[in-house]
């Protein structure tokens, strides 16, 4: 019989204050979990800012409001950590003006992240932050402005790796090569990160990389911007670009992994004027009459037959690449909810039917079968998903202003806590390198991450950063993917046909050791190789097995933790399983 005691926060946080040492000695032998800290807004420091109490639900005495778009106007929270560490941060918040941004800086490190839009107080699970034991400093103020702050909760933080979900594609007809690169993108995850980069025509950002850190990009992000027929209209000449990104995905035995995006031209109704919109700009809303809810209304319509007209030119673009046994993580409609691309413009509903529309024009009317579906999400916009049916990997774009590196935590829990496991989650655009030290910290594991282009972007990277980042442990390049083509099982018939039974456990392997037991048939000298997520062989042991029952015992203590294949050898016969370590 066991005997717990509990407390209630309460009377934790009276205890501590009257400096009860023992029971604090107490909750750090027994690990129990240490009390959150509650800041209410009214009672920090305000800069420009004024304490409030007309909207209902707010705790302690009142709320703080008065934020515009400067950070100028701040709350600033001190607090007293009782231990350095990772804690998990959620704000009590109210919009009553719509979604706002805000600016978060903790010990002079900003974010950025987003409030929904809510007329009364709910909470936000805004990521982890790392705090110093005893003082550190805690601002909220700037982004878009325009919201009200009621407190901020802290409490101990502990990493896991994100849920794996099913490597399932939403296409059953799709290649074997893209559902082998599905495969191990999903086993991939929450263990490395693959380096990618957006490529420009003109700047040869690609070439950049490779001058800067010595590798190559994982994963080559490509636009098919000038294909879009009304930019053809206007003369824009796109011939061989899609040729080129053929050739780069040839590289280094056809590894390289191919990501395409598609900067839309609306198909009618370029306004064409100067100064902001003229008719190479004609993806934005602001530059184009052209209405995509009345397009979808009218099937029969013009307009209508025009968006299928621009589909089926990308289409013919996308069937090179699937020619070539090209795999694509085809990343259209991107940043719709933002509303300043006209798919975006007309609302969730018009974007939704758009893009569900297009998926079923590319694999069924086209027979496109080498695309993975990449939705881009807005966190905190969950409405304008198309649903699980039609989107394989979920993506977000992320551009902040913050003069350090940011970890993007409040951004990556917010799209775990909306997709939890059903899907893959990248760093599909950012305008800044990301930190891998960050990623292993906050455990904010993306597929991949592919930084845009230009002076604004790229270019603005210290190339000793850009270095530092490819060369990176945890960073996988080009050089170091394997051959994901034949990511699954390769088996040879002679061999399996010996060894009618096989069990590898446990899997994941936590304990140090792999045990290998199989079935004999007759005897045979059989070789076992451990090889990495990078392809480099890191275990190799030669064995004679007898008929019967053999079991094989593989060291792994001195391996770091993450994805291996284990192969089973006979000559050219091959047995593979997965196995991830932790």
């Amino acid at each position: 019989m066991k005997t717990c005691v509990r407390f209630s926060s309460a009377t934790l946080r009276l205890l501590l204050r009257t400096g009860f040492v023992l029971l604090v000695g107490f909750l750090r032998v027994t690990g129990a979990r240490a009390a959150d800290i509650k800041l209410e807004a009214e009672m920090a420091t305000l800069t420009g800012l004024t304490t409030a109490t007309q909207t209902a639900g707010y705790s302690g005495t009142g709320y703080v409001q008065g934020f515009d778009n400067s950070f100028g106007k701040n709350v600033s929270f001190t607090v007293n950590a009782p231990t350095a560490g990772l804690y998990d941060l959620a704000i009590r918040y109210a919009t009553p003006s719509g979604e706002k941004g805000y600016v978060l800086e903790v010990n002079g490190q900003q974010s950025a992240g987003m409030f929904s839009e809510v007329k009364t107080f709910t909470t936000l699970q805004a990521g982890k932050v790392q705090l110093k034991a005893g003082g550190n400093t805690l601002k909220i103020g700037g982004g878009w402005g325009y919201y009200l702050i009621d407190f901020i909760n802290l409490s101990p933080a502990t990493i896991a790796p994100p849920t794996k979900p099913s490597a399932v594609l939403t296409d059953p007809n799709a290649t074997s090569s893209t559902q082998n690169l599905f495969s191990y993108l999903t086993d991939l995850y929450g263990t490395k990160v693959l380096a990618g980069q957006q490529e420009n025509d003109k700047l040869d950002e690609i070439a950049y990389v490779r001058t800067h850190t010595g590798k190559e990009p994982a994963v080559g992000s490509f636009d098919l911007i000038e294909y879009s027929p009304s930019r053809v209209e206007h003369g824009a000449q796109p011939n061989g670009f899609s040729e080129k990104a053929i050739a780069w995905a040839k590289k280094d035995q056809g590894r390289g992994i191919m990501s395409l995006m598609w900067h839309w031209n609306a198909p009618s109704g370029l306004i064409n004027q100067t100064p902001d919109k003229l008719w190479w700009s004609g993806f934005y809303t602001r530059a184009t009459t052209f209405d995509l809810a009345a397009a979808l209304a009218d099937k029969n319509g013009a307009n209508y037959q025009l968006l299928l007209r621009d589909m089926d030119v990308i289409a013919a673009e996308l069937k090179k690449f699937q020619t070539q046994d090209i795999p694509v993580l085809w990343r259209p409609l991107h940043e719709a909810a933002g509303g300043w691309f006209w798919w975006g413009a007309k609302g969730a509903g018009p974007f939704k039917e758009l893009w569900q529309i297009m998926h079923d024009r590319f694999t069924r009317h086209h027979q496109l079968h080498h695309l993975i579906w990449v939705y881009t999400a807005e966190s905190n916009k969950p409405d304008w998903y198309p649903g699980d049916a039609y989107v394989d990997i979920v993506g977000i774009d992320i551009y902040e202003n913050t003069p350090l590196a940011s970890p993007l935590s409040n951004q990556w829990t917010e799209l775990q806590g909306l997709f939890n496991g059903n899907k893959l989650v990248t760093l599909s655009e950012t305008g800044n390198l990301p930190n891998p030290d960050y990623i292993t910290a906050y455990g904010t594991w993306w597929s991949w991450f592919a930084v845009w282009t230009g002076s604004d972007y790229l270019r603005k990277q210290s190339t000793s950063l850009l270095h530092s980042v490819f060369n990176h442990p945890d960073v996988i390049t080009l050089d170091e993917l394997p051959n994901w083509r034949t990511y699954r099982s390769v088996t040879g018939s002679a061999l399996e046909e010996n060894i009618g039974q096989l069990t590898v456990y446990p899997n994941p392997a936590v304990d140090g050791q792999l045990h290998i037991r199989l079935q004999a048939k007759n005897k045979v000298a059989a070789t076992f190789t451990l090889t990495s997520s990078t392809g480099t062989e890191v275990l190799h042991l030669a064995q004679s097995l007898k008929g019967g029952q053999n079991l094989v015992q593989l060291p792994l203590a001195h391996l770091p933790a993450g994805l291996y294949l284990l192969s089973i050898w006979k000559g050219h016969d091959q047995i593979s399983r997965k196995i991830v370590i932790q």
